[in-house]
């Protein structure tokens, strides 16, 4: 037992060494982000935003886009078909819009993701002189400068693609939606690391001549997914993926527990098949927390069993790594809350419940995560695909 002991303790030690020097990294990569100024000169985008039904506050988040505090965009709307709920709203809201809107009709997909159809659609549909290409979710615009932030970085020299990213903020009752944002949390720490930084598809901008060279069209042609499938393409030709702190998004993350079980699926499947680097490294922390687990098991069993001490000291050294994790879950919170201004009493409201569910995410994550070994297969907005490869997907229906 006492070498379980060690062994526990020693695991705290590397989690604690690891996660400073992670945090440290993000610290200092948020706060230099914060610090930019955008520049004056903007290219010419071309805004998409392919659209499946109502979103929560769908309308207040197409009329912040239409009317962002950015020189010369375009906004193409796609949809699968017109009898999509979407449809007539965006018709009445382009017809209105201060800039020019368009809402195209992509058709019900056969051989890609529904979402990729409509983005694939609408490419044939934009300017000839824009510069940018900018795809956004109906559900991420928030602040009046959010596609400056999102654009400007393009003009820097080695940046392939800019990207916001989505923060779940959960309700403290809400077991399932906790663990997701503990989750979540965990994976936007990877932003600040350029090697394992990805592009992701609810706010993300590229240059539409690198777009070209990557070859992102052909990628996306029989794919499932488009932001993973993308950061690849560029990180080929040697380009970063630079996230934009300032388009970080706050989401309502409560959701039945099916639902959540169901998008983390899908997260993992798609990072397994679009982007197997970043999936190995889930796995490998998944392995190594599963070894935790299994020594701390051993340890319970063996103290109920014998009554020993040295079963008992083993238990203790291995939730060392509880107050590790919580310590650098209460330094995120507040580097978060710098961005998420509005926010900042959401956070606080969760933080009691996120901190009491990290021995129930060390339990339960690591098998979620395993689980991702078995299969290829994801649902997404009611349509089941099989992930054959990063250019070969089968619509099951």
């Amino acid at each position: 037992m006492l070498v379980i002991a060690v062994f526990l303790v020693s695991v705290t030690v590397l989690v604690a060494f690891v996660q400073s020097l992670a945090f440290a990294r993000l610290v200092r990569y948020v706060e230099a982000e914060l610090a930019r100024q955008p520049g004056q000169q903007l290219p010419k985008a071309s805004v998409i935003l392919p659209c499946k039904g109502l979103d929560p506050a769908f309308r207040e988040n197409v009329e912040k886009l239409l009317n962002q505090d950015y020189p010369d965009f375009e906004v193409i709307f796609a949809v699968a078909q017109e009898s999509d709920p979407a449809y007539a709203h965006l018709v009445e809201l382009a017809s209105q819009s201060p800039k020019p809107a368009k809402v195209i009709v992509a058709g019900v997909a056969a051989q890609r993701a529904q979402k990729i159809n409509n983005q694939l659609h609408a490419l044939e549909q934009i300017r000839s002189d824009s510069d940018v290409l900018v795809f956004v979710d109906s559900d991420v615009i928030a602040r009046p400068d959010f596609l400056s932030r999102l654009v400007e970085p393009l003009t820097e020299d080695g940046v392939g693609v800019t990207t916001g990213y989505r923060f779940y903020i959960a309700s403290p009752t809400n077991c399932a939606a906790i663990l997701r944002s503990l989750w979540n949390r965990v994976t936007a720490w990877e932003m600040a690391n350029p090697k394992f930084a990805f592009a992701w598809g609810g706010a993300m901008a590229i240059r539409k001549s690198v777009f070209t060279e990557a070859g992102v069209r052909d990628a996306w042609d029989k794919a499932a997914d488009d932001d993973l499938s993308l950061t690849t393409s560029v990180k080929k030709l040697g380009l970063t993926v630079r996230f934009v702190p300032q388009c970080l998004v706050a989401s309502d993350g409560d959701a039945p527990f099916g639902e959540i079980m169901e998008w983390t699926n899908r997260q993992l499947i798609l990072t397994k098949v679009y982007y197997p680097e970043l999936w190995k490294r889930a796995i490998a922390r998944a392995s190594f927390m599963l070894v935790w687990l299994v020594l701390m098991l051993i340890a319970t069993g063996s103290w109920l069993v014998t009554q020993e001490p040295a079963g008992l000291i083993a238990i203790a050294a291995g939730f060392t790594i509880v107050p590790v994790e919580v310590f650098f879950l209460l330094k995120a919170r507040k580097l978060w809350q710098k961005i998420l201004l509005d926010h900042s009493d959401h956070l606080t409201e969760s933080l009691l419940a996120s901190c009491m569910a990290i021995p129930l995410a060390h339990a339960v994550l690591p098998f979620m995560t395993l689980a991702s070994l078995l299969t290829n297969r994801i649902q997404w907005r009611g349509v089941t695909y099989e992930l054959k490869s990063p250019t070969e997907t089968l619509v099951i229906g």
